[in-house]
């Protein structure tokens, strides 16, 4: 039973590798085309402007609205008095926390995409 899927996994692995250096081989030569001629229809890649990575932005959004919702959820927790020791109470108290980290979370990640749009050039 082994051997139906080991088999083809073996060759599978195989084929791709012999692929990626048979493609890389291909990456290079356009590479060399591009750099001897200057007319290569290619070439206008090589020249774009590396896209800036906001990464960090989003990551930093992202965790500064997780820890904006963890203080709303508390706080809430605080003013409404909610005890943990009754079921009820202990749901409502639950589905607030998530409630409010899942919320300012994603209002994170938009105030990462809005910043993120307004710092782009615009594309003329």
């Amino acid at each position: 039973m082994a051997e139906i899927i080991i088999v083809p996994t073996i060759f599978i692995s195989f084929y791709l590798i012999i692929e990626l250096f048979v493609h890389r081989k291909e990456r290079l030569m356009i590479i060399e085309k591009a750099t001897a001629n200057p007319s290569f229809e290619g070439n206008d890649i090589l020249k774009k402007a590396p896209v800036p990575s906001f990464s960090g932005l989003k990551l930093g959004c992202l965790i500064s609205g997780l820890g904006l919702g963890f203080l709303t959820s508390a706080l809430l927790n605080i003013c409404f008095h909610v005890t943990i020791y009754e079921y009820q109470s202990w749901w409502y108290s639950r589905s607030i926390d998530i409630a409010c980290i899942l919320l300012f979370g994603g209002l994170g990640l938009i105030v990462a995409y809005l910043i993120e749009r307004r710092t782009q050039k615009p594309k003329a």
